[in-house]
């Protein structure tokens, strides 16, 4: 198996791992029935409870007239609520209802059992070589998309 895998090209191998990351979104949004746009705006709540709009769409990496889009059909399922900051009410600020933080804590469970599940099958060939290698990978993505 490791000769098979040192021999594949390492854009195969990312191609195989993006596949079957696009897998788990559509298996995600298909048991949730929200889009992944949707999806990972309310994940984005996981650090900070509270946000204005022009945070969440830097954190969100998305145009604010794209976040308000998102935010609306959130907030008309009751999952998003919003607010006014108390130093300056021009600015909108959203955060999580009761339901949100469930729907998130859900969505975060449901991909923990899917990683752990992955956790096992590596566990015998270097854990901690993975996550090595894709705290590098993280990296790289990274400082290729500065470069553009």
């Amino acid at each position: 198996m490791k000769s098979e895998l040192r021999n594949r090209n390492i854009s195969d191998l990312m191609n195989d791992v993006l596949k079957n990351v696009i897998l788990l979104n559509k298996e995600i949004e298909s048991h949730f029935g929200m889009s992944s746009a949707r999806i990972l705006t309310l994940l984005a709540f996981t650090e900070k409870k509270i946000m204005q709009m022009n945070e969440l769409s830097e954190v969100m990496s998305l145009a604010t007239s794209t976040s308000t889009r998102i935010i609306d059909s959130l907030v008309n399922e009751g999952f998003v609520e919003r607010g006014y900051d108390k130093s300056d009410r021009r600015l909108v600020t959203v955060g999580l209802t009761g339901s949100g933080k469930k729907r998130a804590e859900d969505i975060k469970a449901f991909r923990e059992r899917y990683f752990d599940s992955i956790k096992d099958k590596v566990k015998d060939n270097g854990e901690g070589e993975m996550i090595v290698s894709l705290k590098t990978l993280i990296d790289a993505f990274g400082n290729f998309k500065s470069q553009l």
